[in-house]
C-alpha cells in the first residue's frame, strides 16, 4: 500500500517539499509498477478482499493520496487514467474546495471541490476519510476525536452516495484509543504510515502504507515493492 500526497512541481517556499512528487517521477513510478506486473487497485478492493467478498489480483498494490489536493485531480488523475490505475484519495470533509489550513505556515494550496470528487468517482476513483478538519486525533479528547471521525464519515457518505469504510489518521498519529474510536465511528479499517506491506493478519485499524516522497527514486520504490513483503512484521 503506497501513500502519496501531492503530484506537482514543488511550490516555492514549501516547508514540506518531500510531500510533493514531480509528475514525471509519478509517471515513471507507475510505469515501473506496470513493468513488474503489479495491478494498481483502490483501497475498496482490498477491503472487500479482507471481508471475504472477492479475490485480489496478483501483485496488487493499493495507491492512496492524503488530503485531496487539487493537483490530485489536475495532474495525478490523467496519469492514473493513462496507466489504467485505480487509486484512493482520503478527503478532509469540511475543507473541500478550501486550502490546507491545517498547516498555516505552508503555502496555502487549493483542495479539490465536490465537482472534482464526483467526476473522479464516476471514473472509478475511490474516496475515503481523512477526518473532518485534519486534526491530530491523539491530541484531542476522545469525544472530540470521535466527532472528527464520525462527522467526516457521514458527510462523505452523503456526498458520494456510498459507504465510507476507511480513514487515514492525519499525520499518521494514532494509538489504541484512536483505533477504538475509529471502529466506534463506524469504519472498518484505518491506515497508518509504516514502511511495511500488509498481510492477511495485519490489524485492520493499522494497515501499513509505504510513504512515497519527493526523494523516492524508482529504484527505491521497486525495492520496497519486491522485497518488503518478505520482511514480515
Amino acid at each position: 500500500m503506497l501513500m502519496y500526497h501531492r503530484v506537482s512541481e514543488c511550490p516555492a517556499g514549501s516547508r514540506h517539499p518531500e510531500i510533493t512528487v514531480a509528475p514525471q517521477r509519478f509517471a515513471e513510478q507507475l510505469a515501473m509498477l506496470r513493468a513488474l506486473d503489479c495491478t494498481l487497485v483502490p483501497l475498496s478492493t482490498y477491503l472487500a478482499y479482507r471481508r471475504g467478498e472477492g479475490a485480489l489480483p496478483p501483485r496488487a498494490v493499493v495507491v492512496t493520496f492524503d488530503d485531496g489536493y487539487l493537483d490530485n485531480y489536475a495532474t495525478a488523475f490523467p496519469i492514473l487514467r493513462e496507466f489504467g490505475a485505480g487509486a484512493t484519495i482520503f478527503l478532509v470533509s469540511s475543507l473541500l474546495g478550501g486550502t490546507n489550513v491545517w498547516d498555516p505556515d505552508e503555502p496555502q494550496t487549493p483542495l479539490m471541490g465536490t465537482c472534482h470528487v464526483r467526476e473522479m468517482q464516476r471514473a472509478g476513483i475511490d474516496f475515503q476519510s481523512h477526518t473532518a478538519t485534519h486534526a491530530r486525533l491523539t491530541a484531542l479528547a476522545p469525544a472530540c476525536a470521535l466527532r472528527e471521525l464520525a462527522e467526516s464519515r457521514d458527510a462523505l457518505a452523503q456526498l458520494l452516495g456510498a459507504p465510507v469504510r476507511a480513514v487515514a489518521y492525519p499525520w499518521g498519529a494514532h494509538d489504541e484509543t484512536v483505533q477504538r474510536l475509529a471502529e466506534d465511528a463506524g469504519y472498518e479499517a484505518a491506515t497508518i504510515v509504516r514502511r511495511r506491506v500488509n498481510f492477511d493478519d495485519t490489524p485492520p485499524f493499522a494497515l501499513r502504507r509505504i510513504g512515497v516522497w519527493r526523494s523516492t527514486t524508482v529504484a527505491r520504490l521497486a525495492w520496497d515493492i519486491l522485497r518488503l513483503r518478505w520482511r514480515g512484521a
